[in-house]
């Protein structure tokens, strides 16, 4: 069996902590004299993210992986293991994550009819989404990638 590993890539982990930046940003523009008065709470809150990414990186990084077998699109997280059906799943296409499209990591949607019978049902007409912080390049570089995959070993 050809299993391909997709790992978590830790520029991306970064990116999921855009948002934080952002308002921290707008914090340091309307309260400048505030955080010029506590320098060690700036540190902090502007560290934060590296350190949230250091500690997911050391101690996820093995764990937390897209996996493409001929059967499934396996997507493994730091609490479970999710098993994505190649037969009963749509198309996959790049999208945003919702509310913020602008400042997070693009997901991967797609249509799933599997699981339970309301998993079956809300998968199918909402779909699922996996964030795109694994392997090398861009969305549409994973999604290129695991399309190849699909086609090539799962007949499709």
């Amino acid at each position: 069996m050809v299993v391909m590993t997709l790992e978590l890539n830790a520029g991306k982990l970064l990116g999921l902590f855009t948002p934080i930046w952002v308002l921290l940003a707008l914090s340091l523009a309307v309260n400048w004299n505030d955080w010029q008065d506590s320098p060690l709470t700036l540190a902090w809150v502007g560290g934060l993210p590296f350190a949230a990414t250091g500690l997911l990186w050391s101690f996820g990084r093995r764990r937390w992986r897209l996996e493409l077998t001929p059967t499934a699109l396996v997507h493994h997280t730091l609490g479970r293991t999710e098993r994505f059906e190649w037969d009963r799943m749509g198309e996959i296409a790049v999208d945003g994550a919702p509310g913020l499209d602008l400042v997070s990591p693009s997901t991967l949607r797609f249509a799933y009819s599997g699981g339970g019978r309301i998993e079956s049902a809300v998968g199918g007409v909402i779909g699922r989404r996996v964030l795109c912080v694994f392997g090398d390049g861009g969305a549409r570089r994973l999604k290129r990638e695991i399309d190849d995959y699909r086609r090539l070993h799962a007949g499709r």
